[in-house]
């Protein structure tokens, strides 16, 4: 019995630690805006809805991704078709706000 008690609880923190997500906060934008976004506190969130909506250079689904690393540096991630100058606005903007 004890044996399949310790088997069932490795494969529970197994799934857990997949299953978790790893990212403070995602974002996902299209060339209408913001079309969704979680992790993100209110004041941030007009801040973050006026850039998009000033700015409309994304063409396509663009998801960003972020957290906070244990150094205390912002880590984001970009799926989808957006270039490098676009990152990097968005980058600044996120640092500058979070």
């Amino acid at each position: 019995m004890w044996p399949r008690l310790a088997v069932l609880a490795i494969m529970g923190f197994i799934a857990w630690r997949l299953l978790r997500s790893r990212w403070a906060f995602t974002i996902v934008v299209d060339n209408t805006g913001v079309r969704s976004h979680t992790g993100i506190k209110t004041p941030q969130q007009r801040h973050l809805l006026s850039l998009f909506q000033r700015t409309r250079f994304v063409e396509g689904k663009v998801t960003i991704r972020g957290r906070i690393d244990e150094n205390g540096q912002l880590q984001l991630t970009f799926v989808g078709p957006i270039d490098d100058e676009t990152k990097q606005q968005v980058r600044n903007f996120l640092v500058n706000e979070l």
